[in-house]
């Protein structure tokens, strides 16, 4: 079986260059096509029904998961094509998703064709909800908007918005969230930290725990360090954080 591929990137050399490699790489693989923006992109697709297609993330006239939102049950498989952005990988990862690397390693490609191969051979997907994958993913700024954490026999999709705490416990996370429900993920804390960081609501008061100010109650300056959220839980602040936690909130807030 020849997996039928096509190639969508804006610059052509990118194009070529994927297109021997894989030529080179493996036999199992058949480019069928290029396309250089998502219009182009998407009539090819419908035309030619691959089974993967390369995908640039950052394109004149639309991006990447722009594209892949046109399409209500899509029957292919996804490689991102990326430049160098150590959020983007994280998070290409943190959702198991396939990426290959500007500029494109033959070594990389390589074992990405490879599991492409096995998983398309074998009928599995990594992605099993298409449309929650890209819902997790804001296509303005290519942040991650949504959590996923698989809940009993379900994945659920947090908004970070609505999150009013992170915290660690014994190897697992718990979320809490605004509307009074709680959630835990066997994902480490650390997971998530590339994540939260990059939301500027959120702080981390102590060694385990973020809060989103955007449910601030109150907060204490006496010896202990306290803040209350909107949800009347209190998270103490750790005496190393202290000085710098309550200097960024007196900035903030009077």
């Amino acid at each position: 079986m020849k997996i039928r591929t096509l190639i969508i990137d804006d610059e052509y050399l990118n194009r070529d260059l994927i297109s021997k490699l894989i030529q080179r790489t493996s036999a199992n693989f058949e480019v069928i096509g290029e396309a250089e923006n998502i219009d182009d992109a998407f009539d090819l697709i419908i035309e030619r029904n691959p089974d993967l297609i390369f995908l640039d993330i950052k394109m004149p006239g639309g991006n990447g998961f722009e594209l892949l939102k046109r399409f209500e049950n899509p029957a292919f498989e996804v490689v991102f094509i990326t430049g160098f952005d150590e959020y983007a990988l994280q998070a290409f990862e943190f959702n198991a998703l396939d990426y290959v690397l500007k500029p494109v390693d033959t070594i990389k490609l390589k074992v990405t064709l490879n599991k492409v191969y096995n998983r398309i051979t074998s009928k599995l997907s990594i992605i099993n909800n298409f449309k929650e994958i890209l819902d997790i993913y804001n296509t303005n700024n290519y942040l991650i908007s949504k959590i996923p954490i698989h809940y009993k026999d379900k994945v659920e999709l947090i908004e970070i918005k609505e999150i009013l705490s992170i915290e660690a416990d014994a190897g697992y996370t718990i979320f809490k969230i605004s509307n009074d429900s709680e959630y835990t993920s066997a994902k480490q804390f650390s997971c998530f930290e590339f994540i939260i960081e990059k939301f500027p609501n959120f702080i981390k008061i102590n060694k385990g725990t973020y809060i989103n100010l955007n449910f601030l109650k109150n907060y204490s300056k006496g010896e202990s360090c306290l803040i209350q959220l909107k949800n009347e839980h209190y998270y103490e602040v750790s005496r190393r954080k202290k000085t710098e936690i309550l200097s960024f909130l007196e900035k903030e807030y009077t």
